[in-house]
Parts: C-alpha cells; sequence; structure tokens
C-alpha cells in the first residue's frame, strides 16, 4: 500500500493560496495609485483655478480723460485722471505712471470724459502743425460727403470752376480758374444748419491757406474724403 507525505500534500496546497493572494492584493495597489494621482490632479486644478481668479480681479491704475479734449488741443494734467481697471486682451490702455509723458502732447482724435487713454489717441505735433494754417470753409450738402466728417479725416478740397448765370459750373473756365485739388486734414466740424450747410475747419499748407479761403466764400469748394480716421 502506497504511503502519502501530509507533509507534501499540505505545502502543495498551500503554494496556490499564496500566489492567489498575492495577485488578489494587485488591484488594490493600482487603485491606490489612481486614486493619489486624482487628488494630486485635484489640488493642481484647485490652484489654477485660485491663481486665475486673483489675477482676473487684480486691477491696475491707468490714465481715463476727465473732461473734452477737442482734436488737435493740447492736452492738460488737469484733462486726465486715474481709474483702476483689470487688463483687458487687445486693450493698451497708458500706465498712470506715464502721465507725465501724456501731459503737453496732443489729442489726435476727439477725447471724451471717461474713456481710457490709448497710445494711437496721441500725437506730438501739434495741429495745425508747423507750417499750417486751420481755415474754416462752409460748405452746402451736396459738396460733401453724406457721412459725417470726423476730425483726422484726410480729404481734398477740389476747386470748382466758377458758376454761370444759371448756376452751374461754367465749362468754358480757363485752367487757371481750376487750381488744383488741395490736400487738406479736418480739425473740426460742425453739426448741419437749418439751411443744411456743414461748418468745417481744415488744416492746409501755409501756401493753400488763403486760396483755400478764397475758394471757400465763392461756394467754389468740393470736399473729398479719401482716408477716414
Amino acid at each position: 500500500m502506497m504511503t502519502i507525505n501530509r507533509s507534501t500534500v499540505d505545502v502543495a496546497s498551500a503554494a496556490p493560496a499564496a500566489g492567489t493572494a498575492s495577485l488578489a492584493r494587485l488591484p488594490r495597489r493600482r487603485s491606490l495609485g489612481m486614486w493619489a494621482l486624482g487628488v494630486v490632479l485635484v489640488v493642481l486644478g484647485s490652484v489654477g483655478a485660485y491663481v486665475l481668479v486673483v489675477q482676473g480681479g487684480m486691477t491696475h491704475p491707468y490714465l481715463a480723460v476727465s473732461h473734452n479734449v477737442p482734436y488737435g488741443a493740447a492736452i492738460h494734467d488737469s484733462d486726465l485722471t486715474v481709474i483702476n481697471v483689470n487688463a483687458a486682451v487687445g486693450l493698451n490702455p497708458i500706465p498712470a505712471a506715464h502721465r507725465a509723458e501724456v501731459v503737453g502732447q496732443h489729442a489726435a482724435v476727439d477725447l471724451y470724459p471717461g474713456t481710457l487713454l490709448i497710445r494711437d489717441q496721441l500725437t506730438k505735433t501739434a495741429i495745425p502743425a508747423p507750417g499750417q494754417q486751420l481755415v474754416g470753409i462752409e460748405l452746402k450738402p451736396g459738396h460733401l460727403p453724406a457721412r459725417a466728417l470726423k476730425p483726422g479725416d484726410a480729404v481734398v478740397l477740389v476747386v470748382v470752376p466758377p458758376t454761370g448765370l444759371a448756376g452751374v459750373p461754367d465749362p468754358q473756365s480757363t485752367a487757371a480758374a481750376q487750381p488744383s485739388s488741395i490736400p487738406a486734414t479736418v480739425a473740426g466740424t460742425t453739426a448741419p444748419a437749418t439751411n443744411g450747410n456743414v461748418r468745417v475747419d481744415v488744416a492746409v499748407s501755409t501756401t493753400d491757406g488763403s486760396l483755400v479761403a478764397a475758394m471757400a466764400a465763392a461756394g467754389r469748394i468740393v470736399l473729398v474724403v479719401t482716408t477716414r480716421n
């Protein structure tokens, strides 16, 4: 009769049990690792969100306009104020620390109270600039575009032939009566009067100032816009 060694059987039966226990513990270790990674990601996300909120809520002092400053006028210290706003993408207002650099410059456009000041709204050139004259002309409705003019618009002042008795340009006028077109820049404009006429201030070369004034008085100026400000 065969004799069975019980110690051998016990060892053989115990070996699979130990291997099974080892395999059973592996998923638990993995789940602990994933849980720890998830906690880290949540913490990092919370910190990032906090930083964004804090930065988004931070304001900085920038220059703003406190009084109306017409196109071409010099900017005085009293025309400026400081407001605290958030930094905005695509908007580059002038920091309040640069106030001294702004004072003394000229408005390149009409400036209105409450608006942030940016570099493009400023110019170091006086209006009229050296070598220019400021001339006021009154234009009939048919002598300028229907769309309102804006300070800074580049225009051409076309001198039309003198009108005949019928009120139309004289086709027989000589070349001397048809001066060349005159480049100018709009410096200011008024609302249409009751008769529809509009008064426009234009900056022209000093060599053209007297001619523009004379032709405007005769009603022979037609204004053509070449570049909108």
